[in-house]
């Protein structure tokens, strides 16, 4: 299955606050050009973040070379990344379901088209 690209749901929620959703949908235009170089260099083709209120829902696009573990292990040996979660944790907030001290939490798949 080489060049094969697996895909990663999760959820957290947004401080309900319309100023806050508003500055994190800001910075979110634009991520810091670090960051992006950080995802594509541990196996991550593409993300995206969708909203429901402040429900958010990230589908994450990676490739063979993703390996959750070391790419959670450089994301804290990492300066500009750590600098970023901090900045983006005064807008996130756990959902009701996420363990205690998780951020992003996996999402469980229920429905398949393919498998009908």
């Amino acid at each position: 299955m080489s060049g094969a690209t697996q895909f990663h749901y999760l959820a957290l929620d947004l401080v309900d606050s319309p100023e806050k959703i508003a500055e994190y949908q800001r910075l979110h235009q634009q991520i810091w050009p670090e960051v992006a170089t950080h995802l594509r260099h541990h196996g991550v083709v593409n993300m995206e973040i969708y909203r429901l209120g402040n429900r958010l829902f990230m589908v994450m696009e990676v490739n063979q070379q993703f390996d959750a573990a070391k790419f959670a292990e450089a994301s804290l040996r990492d300066p500009n990344i750590q600098r970023w979660e901090a900045l983006m944790w005064q807008f996130q907030q756990p959902t009701p379901w996420t363990p205690a001290g998780e951020k992003w939490v996996a999402m469980e798949r229920i429905f398949s088209l393919h498998d009908q």
